[in-house]
């Protein structure tokens, strides 16, 4: 090292000889700060300043009047955005004005609330519900970032509005549950009065059986009735209790129908719950049928761009065909002799027509059978011969749709094939099957709109199954057709042409007709390919997003269903099994209370009268009285007992609480919950600031990169002092001149970092570890490029350039390395810069011991590696560079 080391002596000499050397050093410390700081200066936090992005609002929304309250839903939305600083919302009335400004580019995007925008928003509550819509259009060409900025905005306006939506339906809902809850608990005292007037009926039992003893103890004994009459007499003093229970029982019968009317409620929503349950079952099958609906759409998606591929190839098989054609025309038109077209300069195109045809007759197979596989859904809908429901009715609209794109793509396709005729002569083999299928599908599309109908209306949905069979039939009839003969009817059109070929390049005008004839084939064909691609996309990137809301929403459904149902279930037993019993007892009392009991009593006092009065008449009335106690009292205590143990056993399991515990609820927690079920609880682990912070790694490991490759190119890496060329070898002069350079990267790593401290106030976790990472980066890049040079001379500074380049794709700065192509991807491991900026970040986000240390192994390694192979390769790569560097002197155009 002691020759490095004097070398290294030898340049400062030189250094302090040259002052405006000096001046050149320090721009070079200092330059490779300003590609840092200026962009991160220009997108600090670009996305808290977005209030300057101009959106237009256009509101057409007329309101509409619901339960005798006017309602605007879009006056509300544009009174929220008015208090919205997000964008730079422009409110207008001109529709018109408002998209020819977006088209010029002053309006990033545009919001279109339409003129029925509140009657759809409040259809959910009639019969007929229609989605409300708001047009959202966007100008993609002003900026890459700008529209999703605005794409974000928009989404959360309709987010906004459907969480108030469920909300407010959510109440609605509840509420009607509430009403009832609070009738049945309205009616609560009534039900207790007549429980405690049974019980206290049952109470005075043993007093009845007291009087019943007496009463048959007098009658057995009436030759002793003279020594029992005191003891009859004593019998009046049970008379006002009996009385007084006797009323209770009557006040009790006489709300017994308010009881029943409250228990009809509950087993009239029992007897629903099949209905209900059914629904639900079915919402699961709609559940299954998502996969086989994706299925099917990625098939046509792939289909459609094999199509388009083959297409997009045809047509760039005409260019030269009209490049020959075109100066062909102009001479025509001139004095110059016509050159002579040949059929071998024709083939070209017929080639290309005859790949566009083959493909559309792939397609129109692959459209047939995913039409078919669409068709078995519908048929094993109509099959279960569903109720009418909003769930089926949007299952239909949604086949109707595809049925109706299949019926446009057959129709553009009998227009292509019209067209074609001309040229490959009969086609009508294939225009006839086409309209063959177009007619059963069009009768199978007027089936399908009866039955949405029916299903909007609340009617029976039913559909003919013959025209479904036929439909599947015709369907796999020109499947079949398009693999098979559809392709030898081409092929012999084909053929046909190949031999007037000849005779149309005979004459110029012919040839230049036929060209552009093919051209419009393929251009039409290509348009109806890229149609259906584009549908098929459009729909596949809905469906994830309705498959998941779905299944959110019937997870939620069937979870809750089967309790709510066992305890309706229950309830509606009662009222059915023991209610009817109870209350028919309760009947029979009040009746002999109120028909039979004051004559029985009015015979007790007859009965006592008489004993006093008259004796004989007394005996006999006191039989009678006696018959009633053992015949009929045993049957009413029975009914008594039988009623208090029914209202004994509705108190223990307290189901007419339980019930009015679950229909009362609370109206506002519980809409919220169901507005909102879920809430994401967000946790930062390594929280930057602003968006530059967190940019700050990735640029200043450029700007370190950048200085390597500028102090390459403006200071030599070779001896040139020719006094001390004999003193020092290629390796001597290799690592003593690496030296200045390694120095002139401490400075410009140091200014960098502490640019972004100080100058930009850029947040760093570790400040000091952020500044001693740069250090050792930039040491790391300056000895790489500094060896390329070294070894190569302009090459190696051509090739700094390129892996710069690279390294801003492939090292994972900017975006995360998973979504650049593939290529970036196998690269990304092999580059210094990918270890640079991760090594960067760990200092200003937060160190992670297992990152750091696998960053720094990996930095010392390319290090490392580099050093070793340039000090060994030194001398064998200076013959190379000194040769290309001799030619490319001669040049007179390289320093």
């Amino acid at each position: 090292m002691k020759l490095p080391f004097k070398l290294f002596l030898h340049d400062l000499k030189n250094i302090r000889r040259t002052p405006s050397f000096i001046i050149l050093l320090i721009g070079l410390s200092i330059l490779p700060s300003f590609y840092a700081w200026f962009n991160l200066k220009s997108s600090w936090d670009p996305y808290s300043n977005t209030s300057g992005i101009k959106v237009a609002v256009v509101n057409h929304d007329k309101g509409t009047t619901f339960k005798g309250k006017d309602i605007n839903v879009g006056d509300s939305l544009v009174s929220e955005l008015k208090h919205n600083d997000k964008f730079g919302w422009v409110f207008t009335d001109d529709l018109k004005h408002a998209k020819h400004e977006l088209r010029l580019g002053h309006y990033y995007a545009m919001i279109h609330i339409p003129k029925n925008f509140s009657e759809d928003t409040t259809s959910i509550l009639h019969k007929q519900p229609k989605r409300a819509i708001i047009d959202y259009e966007v100008n993609q060409k002003i900026n890459a970032i700008a529209p999703k900025m605005t794409n974000a905005g928009a989404t959360q306006i309709t987010k906004s509005l459907n969480e108030k939506f469920v909300d407010i339906a959510t109440k609605a809902l509840l509420k009607e549950s509430n009403k009832v809850g609070l009738k049945l608990q309205d009616k609560l005292p009534t039900y207790r009065k007549i429980e405690n007037a049974v019980y206290e009926a049952e109470a005075a039992i043993p007093e009845m059986e007291k009087f019943k003893e007496k009463i048959i103890k007098i009658d057995q004994h009436q030759n002793d009735i003279t020594k029992y009459s005191n003891e009859f007499y004593q019998l009046a003093n049970y008379k006002d209790k009996i009385n007084q229970g006797a009323n209770k029982l009557v006040i009790a019968n006489e709300h017994a129908g308010d009881i029943q009317a409250a228990g009809n409620m509950l087993v009239k929503l029992n007897n629903n719950m099949d209905t209900i349950e059914s629904a639900l079952n079915k919402a699961g099958q709609i559940e299954s049928k998502f996969p086989e609906i994706n299925k099917a759409v990625q098939t046509g998606i792939k289909a459609t761009s094999t199509a388009n591929a083959v297409l997009s190839k045809s047509q760039t098989k005409l260019a030269p065909v009209h490049e020959l054609l075109a100066p062909v025309d102009t001479k025509k038109q001139s004095t110059e002799k016509t050159p002579e077209i040949k059929k071998p300069d024709l083939l070209p195109a017929k080639d290309a027509l005859s790949e566009g045809l083959m493909a559309l007759a792939q397609l129109t197979g692959e459209v047939a059978k995913s039409q078919q596989e669409g068709l078995s859904q519908l048929s094993t809908l109509v099959n279960s011969k569903p109720a009418a429901s909003d769930t089926l009715t949007k299952n239909l609209q949604a086949y109707q749709t595809q049925l109706n794109q299949t019926i446009q793509f057959n129709e553009q396709l009998i227009q292509i094939l019209n067209e074609s005729s001309k040229q490959l002569g009969d086609l009508s083999a294939i225009t006839k099957q086409l309209n063959a299928t177009n007619q059963i599908l069009k009768t199978l599309n007027s089936d399908v709109s009866k039955a949405i109908t029916a299903s909007q209306n609340n009617q029976n949905v039913t559909m003919n199954t013959d025209n479904i069979q036929a439909a599947n039939n015709q369907l796999d009839a020109l499947q079949k057709f398009a693999n098979q003969e559809m392709p030898q009817l081409l092929t012999t059109g084909l053929d046909s042409l190949d031999q007037s070929l000849e005779h149309i390049a005979s004459k110029v005008s012919d040839a230049s007709k036929f060209v552009n004839q093919v051209d419009d084939i393929l251009s039409n064909a290509l348009t109806l390919s890229q149609s259906m691609n584009q549908t098929l996309t459009s729909l596949s990137e809905v469906l994830p997003g309705m498959e998941a809301t779905f299944t959110r929403l019937n997870q939620t459904a069937q979870e809750n269903f089967p309790t709510f149902k066992s305890k309706v279930n229950k309830a509606a037993g009662f009222v059915q099994s023991d209610l009817p019993s109870a209350l028919a007892d309760l009947n029979r009392i009040s009746l002999f209370v109120q028909q039979d009991l004051p004559g029985v009593m009015n015979k007790y006092d007859q009965a006592s009268s008489l004993l006093k009065s008259n004796l004989p008449e007394a005996q006999k009335k006191i039989h009678e009285l006696a018959i009633f106690a053992q015949q009929d009292l045993p049957g009413i205590e029975k009914d008594i007992k039988k009623a208090a143990n029914k209202f004994r056993e509705l108190d223990k399991k307290d189901s007419l609480g339980k019930l009015i515990k679950l229909l009362r609820n609370d109206l506002k927690n519980e809409s919220d919950y169901f507005a909102e079920p879920i809430k994401l609880k967000e946790t930062q682990i390594f929280p930057i600031p602003n968006y530059g912070s967190a940019s700050a790694p990735f640029y200043t490991a450029l700007a370190l990169w950048v200085g390597a490759l500028l102090s390459c190119n403006l200071l030599t890496t070779e001896l040139k002092d020719k006094s001390q060329q004999g003193l020092f070898k290629l390796k001597d002069v290799y690592l003593g001149r690496m030296i200045l350079f390694l120095i002139l990267s401490v400075l410009q790593s140091s200014i960098v970092v502490l640019g972004n401290f100080f100058i930009l106030d850029a947040y760093a976790k570790h400040p000091v570890y952020n500044l001693l990472f740069a250090v050792f980066v930039g040491l790391v890049f300056t000895i790489i490029v500094y060896t390329m040079v070294s070894l190569l001379g302009n090459i190696g500074k051509a090739l700094a350039i390129i892996i710069m380049v690279l390294q801003i794709s492939g090292g994972g700065g900017t975006f995360p390395i998973q979504v650049t192509p593939h290529f970036f991807q196998m690269i990304h491991p092999f580059l210094p810069f990918t270890y640079g900026v991760d090594l960067l970040r760990e200092a200003v986000g937060g160190i992670v011991p297992e990152i750091v240390t696998k960053n720094l192994t990996m930095l010392f390694i390319f290090g490392s590696g580099a050093l070793i192979f340039g000090y060994l390769l030194r001398e064998r790569f200076e013959p190379i560079k000194h040769g290309f560097y001799s030619r490319s002197k001669a040049s007179n155009l390289v320093e």
